[in-house]
């Protein structure tokens, strides 16, 4: 309250001898007390932007710069008064402070020159380029770029803030000029890409921009002539794949575009950074009126919406986009709008558009990849030349891995990550992480014109390789420690499992097969044709369905030879037996007291009751010692009939069983049991595919009470059907256990834990977490703790960080549930060495990919730095600018080339310091923060801070930059194991 009064500097002014009141306080100025108007007016002729206030002898009134004899004149650099000048009246400038209203005066010597031109040496950026009458300080647009960029703000909400920020009362709120701040964001958004893109350096720099320049190319990827080898092209596979790119595919949408205008509006930079040129791309999907769902894999919802997708009122349902997958930078000419799905011509385009000007071999990671590569070819020609690959450009396919398990076992074989030579552990879902950072422009940009959305998003985009660009250094020093450490864990474990294998004397011939594919592989180029190059770890189904196994049974039964001693056949009597003890389970999972389901239940215990009898007739003909063992246990039932034991040969103890049950009705007790298993992992496998399905529905479907209550009900369905499968499981494994005993069965049915094994395929990289949207045990709602709300948060709504993926993305990233394709009826040596081999041969391949992503992360950091230097000398080279210039442009240019040359080696000295250091991870244990002092400048209060990391003296050789370029080093290839 004290600063809103005078604070005892009343009275004559304490800045001039003049004895003046002291009326006028600047909001803005540090520490300037009370001025007269004379001083004041002294202070503020060079700062006419400052908020100000006038002491009325009992409050302050907030000021205004005409009223207190404040103007602006424009003009003269040297900041000098035209004497000649020429007056324009009421003159708006939208300032960081507000909306300010000033009577402008223009030069009108013989040194005059455009009003606009006037404005922008003032730094005032015009709203017209005729007959200004707003413009806007360069630092307001300095901050909305920020504020737009990572605040998320729009222009109509910083416009409105600036508003309120003039006269919070909004008495004397200026007439709007949101469509003036509007353009002025445009057009100087377009003058600072071509600036940053090098275009204000060069002569007839705008006009002579090619495709895709505005765009901040990623300094990390391979590129010709910058960071790589000369003679890449002539280097053999094992060392020409770590000049490949990497490129993934996606589509988004949530940033459309709403049909507002009959007229296109064309950006002003559109085909000069992120979006294609408009032109020939609308030309080339007007050739593909329709294309057709033949999917081959499974039910891909991009396939079938593809052309069915409502576009109504839409001139763009969203976008499409190529970005590099190692470090998640947006290409140039990377981006296209979608006209109605996702739809294989737009794909195509933005594919070989984000390539085309390179000639280096290429991967492409899309989630429907296994489609979209079919015919890929045949659609290319349809391409103008320029967009096509090169011949000898060799270009592979692969699916990102979270949505690999989605695809049919035979698609996963061909596309998986794990099986691709040369892609490291990346996961290629980095693209999901780009749309989680752009998605915030959506509401901004629906209801522009189709060319200023373009300008929008582009500058969005830049942003987003900026940082991207700025950050690569941690991020790459993050993440090659966690690679190295990963590989010696992987090592160790790799070393270990072939140790205990030594003495089968297996592992050579497994090692020559994997390594003659990988040649094959690599000799073909990562191109696949056909299944002769199916993965050698990839899993084969060999399960038995119930009908095929009773079907196998019976006809075992039938050719042996033996005469039948009852009507029912000894197979037939344990089905029925495995179906009584199923049904017993479902009984005992419903919930019985609800009255519309007693008369339910007590047909179901009737039905259960016949079938019991029957079952104990024929037991006694199969079983002679089931009616001791019925006899021993008769009258200890407390329950109805659902709790009544069965008795199969499983439950009775072993000597009784060996006496007292058919030889042959053992065997088909422990396959019938071993079968009931792999159906019930089957079904647990299909429920939590279900309630991921579920879940995302009900994320993004409709809202309201009723469809809350609903999805809440059919989650709570699926968590019953759950538990039923695991009981079942549990009681099958069981059986075994006392048939088969402790052996090496127990490597593929394993010990289930609900709460940690029954989880969704994709559950380790979309942490989504189920629990929020899966019902609590008790029904009561989402089972949700404030800790992993908060955890949520924290990572983008679930979306675990790109350091988190990247650990879980080549470990057993699913749960032993999803790696059970086999079923082992009888478990001899020849079916448990298929098994050790595939996991034997997953054990080499996590290893191979973990040392390539060693390797592909040093060269990372070489390729960046490279690309630094190389971007340093070209910014130097432009600085001498062109012939005719006047003095002052050829100092401006020479001072910002200088200041952009300096800037990207300074960045580079930086990032050779940071991976000299050990990379900090985390904060101290509490054991470590007692030893640590407070700062003398810190403004600690006792609250807990982020701590700072320590830097350490743990220089490695990898961190040697004198080093030759990638691919000249003596390294042999890492997908051989050199153990």
């Amino acid at each position: 309250m004290r600063l809103k009064g005078r604070r005892g500097l009343g009275g004559p002014c304490r800045q001039c001898p003049s004895g003046k009141d002291a009326l006028y306080r600047c909001k803005d100025c540090f520490g300037n007390g009370m001025q007269c108007h004379d001083c004041f007016l002294g202070l503020h002729a060079k700062q006419p932007f400052h908020r100000f206030e006038v002491w009325n002898g009992q409050c302050f009134n907030k000021g205004y710069g005409p009223t207190a004899g404040l103007s602006l004149a424009v003009g003269h650099d040297d900041g000098s008064i035209c004497s000649s000048g020429k007056l324009t009246k009421k003159f708006t400038v939208l300032d960081i402070g507000g909306i300010f209203t000033y009577d402008i005066l223009f030069c009108n010597c013989e040194k005059v020159m455009p009003k606009r031109i006037q404005l922008l040496r003032a730094d005032l950026f015009p709203a017209t380029s005729r007959r200004p009458r707003t413009a806007a300080t360069f630092r307001l647009l300095d901050e909305h770029e920020h504020l737009a960029s990572h605040g998320k703000i729009s222009p109509y909400e910083h416009y409105n803030s600036l508003e309120r920020m003039s006269d919070g009362w909004r008495i004397h709120i200026p007439k709007t000029r949101q469509k003036s701040w509007s353009r002025i964001i445009r057009h100087s958004g377009y003058i600072d890409l071509l600036a940053r893109g090098g275009r204000g350096c060069v002569e007839n720099g705008v006009a002579t921009t090619k495709g895709g320049e505005l765009a901040i190319r990623c300094p990390a990827c391979p590129r010709e002539g910058v960071n790589i080898p000369d003679e890449w092209a002539q280097l053999p596979p094992e060392e020409r794949w770590r000049y490949r790119l990497m490129l993934m595919l996606d589509a988004n949408f949530r940033l459309n575009n709403l049909m507002r205008h009959s007229t296109v509006d064309n950006g002003l930079h559109t085909g000069l950074a992120y979006f294609v040129e408009s032109a020939p791309y609308l030309e080339h999907i007007s050739k593909y009126p329709k294309q057709q769902d033949l999917s081959s894999c499974s039910g891909f919802k991009a396939m079938s919406t593809a052309e069915t997708k409502d576009a109504t009122g839409l001139r763009a349902t969203g976008v499409g986009m190529c970005a590099c997958v190692q470090h998640e930078m947006i290409r140039g000419q990377g981006v296209v709008d979608l006209q109605l799905g996702e739809r294989q011509c737009n794909m195509d385009w933005v594919a070989m558009s984000a390539a085309q000007d390179t000639t280096l071999d290429r991967i492409y990671t899309y989630d429907i990849v296994c489609q979209w590569y079919k015919n890929l070819a045949k659609r290319i020609q349809e391409l103008p030349e320029h967009l096509r690959p090169v011949p000898g450009c060799n270009v592979a396919y692969a699916v990102p891995a979270c949505h690999v398990k989605g695809h049919k076992v035979d698609c996963q074989c061909f596309h998986s990550l794990l099986v691709q030579l040369g892609v490291g552990c990346e996961d290629a879902e980095g693209i999901e992480r780009i749309w989680s950072l752009i998605n915030h422009s959506a509401g901004a940009t629906r209801e522009q014109l189709y060319g200023h959305r373009h300008d929008t998003l582009d500058r969005r985009m830049a942003t987003h390789n900026w940082d991207k660009y700025t950050g690569l250094g941690k991020y790459l020093h993050a993440r090659l420690e966690e690679a190295e450490e990963k590989v010696l864990r992987l090592e160790t474990a790799h070393k270990d499992f072939t140790e205990q294998l030594e003495s089968s004397g297996k592992t050579p011939v497994w090692e020559a097969e994997v390594a003659a594919w990988e040649r094959e592989k690599l000799l073909n180029r990562g191109r696949l044709r056909d299944g002769s190059e199916r993965s050698p770890d990839g899993l084969h189904s060999q399960d038995l369905k119930h009908n095929e196994l009773m079907l196998k049974l019976n006809e075992q039964e039938r050719t042996s030879g033996k005469a039948p001693i009852h009507d029912m056949s000894a197979t037939a009597c344990l089905d029925l037996g495995l179906r009584i003890e199923q049904k017993q389970y479902r009984l005992l999972s419903e919930y019985k007291d609800a009255p519309h389901v007693v008369k339910e239940i007590q047909a179901k215990r009737m039905t259960l009751q016949r079938d019991l009898q029957q079952f104990r007739e024929v037991q006694q003909v199969y079983m002679p010692c089931a009616a001791a063992v019925l006899a021993s246990h008769a009258g200890e039932r407390t329950g109805d009939i659902e709790t009544e034991p069965v008795f199969l040969p499983s439950a009775i103890n072993p000597g009784m069983r060996m006496s007292g049950c058919a030889a042959e009705l053992i065997a088909m007790e422990d396959a019938m049991q071993e079968a009931q298993c792999l159906a019930a992992l089957e079904d647990i496998r299909s429920i939590q595919r279900g309630a991921r399905q579920l879940a995302t529905f009900a994320k993004s479907g409709p809202r309201g009470y009723n469809m809350t209550g609903r999805s809440y009900d059919a989650q709570k369905r699926m968590k019953a059907l759950t538990t039923k499968a695991v009981q079942t499981y549990h009681a099958g494994r069981h059986a075994l256990l006392r048939l088969r005993g402790h052996g090496p069965w127990e490597q593929v049915l394993q010990v289930l834990d609900e709460k940690r094994d029954v989880r969704d395929a994709a559950s380790d990289i979309f942490a989504a977490d189920f629990s929020r949207d899966l019902v609590a045990d008790d029904g009561s709602g989402p089972a949700t703790s404030a800790h992993a709300e908060l955890k949520r948060k924290r990572t983008q709504h679930g979306l675990k960080t790109a350091d988190t993926v990247f650990s879980s993305s080549s470990n057993f990233m699913f749960t032993w549930i999803w790696k059970i394709d086999g079923v082992f009826a009888d478990v001899n040596e020849d079916e448990m060495d298929g098994l050790i081999r595939i996991e034997w041969l997953k054990s080499r391949a996590r290893l191979a990919r973990a040392r390539e992503h060693v390797l592909m992360l040093k060269d990372s950091r070489e390729r960046t730095l490279l690309s630094l230097e190389y971007e340093a000398s070209a910014w130097m080279a432009r600085a001498s600018g062109w012939a005719g210039m006047s003095p002052e442009l050829a100092e401006g240019i020479s001072a910002y080339c200088l200041v952009q040359a300096s800037g990207r080696r300074a960045l580079a000295a930086k990032f050779t310091a940071l991976w000299a250091t050990k990379a900090w991870h985390g904060h101290p244990r509490i054991a470590d923060r007692i030893d640590l002092q407070e700062h003398a400048e810190s403004d600690s209060e006792g609250e807990e801070e982020e701590t700072v990391p320590p830097q350490r003296s743990s220089v490695r050789d990898l961190t040697d930059f004198s080093r030759p370029r990638p691919g000249m080093r003596d390294q042999a290839f890492v997908g051989q194991d050199t153990t």
